[in-house]
């Protein structure tokens, strides 16, 4: 089917559709059985950098770079083999161009005997919307200041694992890390030297992390560490490495002056009898307060 073809099909009641298609902003294109386009308004012939008349009789290898030309022409094929709506999203990027997020709304048309004569699309763009969802997804997820992840995401974590752990069977404990007197390195050298400190210790913690634990800043000064696969021994021996770390890391304030932090942490393991992971969150905030009872930079269980 040619374009004067689609045209016919188009007349009587629905000749002013073509003249709507082309006032839309949103580029729309129409193709015939064998994907070869037939025609589009001006916002695709601009969309695609492409003459109205030159793209006639092209398909989308003519046009697009190779792999999203590979993508576009597997879904129309499959449209056309399968007829009715297709919607899909997929990334674009062309080469010397940003990389663009676009939605595709297709549908197929026949022609006068009922025969799949080819499909009309629209593509709209989404690009700032995926964007703004990736930002709303790192908010939601990780920590603004130190780049960790948040309470939020911890939360998570902590019961996605302890649902593991209570599945195969396993010890899995979890750490309570309070940087100690903290307040007063606000006091005596500002909050942003203080944000300095919390940045640095996040980056601490997790550099000395195992691959398979989890670390989160659970609120304020406080951070928390799921350590699977790790019973209370082992917990309070990784909790000592951590506070050595900490005590060997500098925050520097001027050229000439430098801070040590120091810790206290507490331990809590699930109990294999009694799976509450609450109780032992409990357990090793009761262990944290019994290390800062205790003079602090130290592990308690």
């Amino acid at each position: 089917m040619n374009d004067p073809d689609l045209h016919q099909l188009l007349r009587g009641n629905h000749r002013a559709l073509l003249l709507v298609i082309d006032a839309l902003p949103f580029p729309i294109y129409y193709k015939d059985h064998e994907g070869k386009y037939l025609g589009c308004n001006k916002a695709y012939a601009d969309y695609v950098q492409v003459s109205r008349e030159d793209l006639i009789g092209r398909n989308v290898f003519e046009v697009f770079d190779q792999t999203p030309a590979s993508i576009f022409a597997a879904a129309d094929m499959d449209l056309l083999n399968n007829p009715g709506i297709q919607i899909y999203e997929t990334p674009v990027h062309s080469e010397g161009k940003d990389l663009n997020y676009v939605k595709f709304h297709k549908a197929t048309f026949h022609d006068s005997d009922g025969s799949v004569a080819g499909l009309i699309g629209a593509i709209i763009d989404i690009t700032d919307q995926k964007t703004l969802e990736k930002k709303f997804k790192r908010l939601a997820t990780y920590d603004d200041l130190t780049g960790i992840y948040n309470r939020r995401e911890g939360r998570k974590q902590l019961k996605l694992l302890c649902k593991e752990a209570i599945r195969k069977e396993r010890p899995i404990s979890v750490i309570l890390l309070d940087i100690d007197d903290f307040k007063d390195i606000n006091d005596t050298y500002g909050h942003d030297t203080g944000d300095i400190a919390l940045k640095q210790a996040a980056q601490c913690l997790d550099r000395y992390s195992r691959a398979h634990d989890f670390v989160c800043r659970y609120g304020g000064e406080e951070f928390m560490i799921i350590l699977p696969e790790t019973n209370t021994d082992s917990a309070l021996k990784i909790g000592e490495r951590y506070l050595e770390a900490l005590r060997s890391m500098e925050v520097q304030i001027t050229s000439s002056e430098v801070i040590h932090l120091t810790a206290s942490i507490g331990v809590g393991e699930l109990d294999k009898e009694f799976t509450d992971r609450e109780l032992m969150l409990k357990q090793a905030d009761l262990a944290l307060y019994r290390a800062k009872a205790s003079g602090k930079n130290q592990v308690c269980s």
